[in-house]
């Protein structure tokens, strides 16, 4: 579940995080249960609202600044932390090795995860497609955010299809740059 919350963070910074505070406020089941960790403050009502609030505002932001290369450089590093937050928060139940190995984990995964979404988003694209490519991704995080809490394992093979996007986006920029195939024989 972490692991696939991480990914999802690294498409939305606060959305994930806001949803797991929420589900363990209200006790799913499967959620992290997060009273006697040291990330009980995330069940307060006020964060949750925050991270909510932010989480609008940031969905906002993308649609309005689709094209804007500074606000993707400015959220990254956010969407990267907030990544091994939701992980170590996901894992706080097991204990503090856990939370920490889980944490750099985390990093690693958000990092990856917009590291891949800004390599594939269109930047020549029209200004109403990025808007609706932003509007899937909205509906991608708050459904795989669901899907992750009530169903633990999806996340992990989320995460195994994000590092075999990686590697084949490695492999197509390393042909992309060799020049022609044709030429080559």
């Amino acid at each position: 579940m972490g692991a696939g919350l991480a990914v999802l963070t690294g498409l939305r910074a606060f959305l994930p995080l806001a949803f797991v505070a929420l589900y363990s406020r209200l006790e799913f089941a499967s959620s992290p249960h997060l009273t006697d960790t040291p990330f009980a403050f995330l069940e307060n009502w006020w964060v949750i609202g925050l991270l909510l609030g932010l989480a609008v505002i940031e969905m906002a932001a993308d649609k309005i600044l689709s094209r804007s290369v500074i606000f993707a450089r400015a959220t990254q590093p956010v969407k990267i932390i907030f990544g091994g937050v939701v992980f170590a928060a996901a894992m706080a139940p097991e204990g503090w090795v856990a939370m920490l190995v889980t944490g750099i984990l985390g990093l690693l995964i958000a990092g990856l995860a917009d590291h891949v979404w800004r390599r594939m988003r269109p930047a020549s694209a029209e200004k109403a497609a990025l808007v609706l490519i932003s509007l899937y991704v909205d509906i991608i995080v708050l459904v795989g955010t669901l899907l992750f809490v009530l169903v633990p394992l999806i996340g992990a093979l989320l995460t195994c299809f994000l590092v075999l996007v990686f590697y084949r986006v490695r492999v197509v920029s390393r042909r992309k740059h060799r020049g022609l195939r044709i030429l080559r024989d």
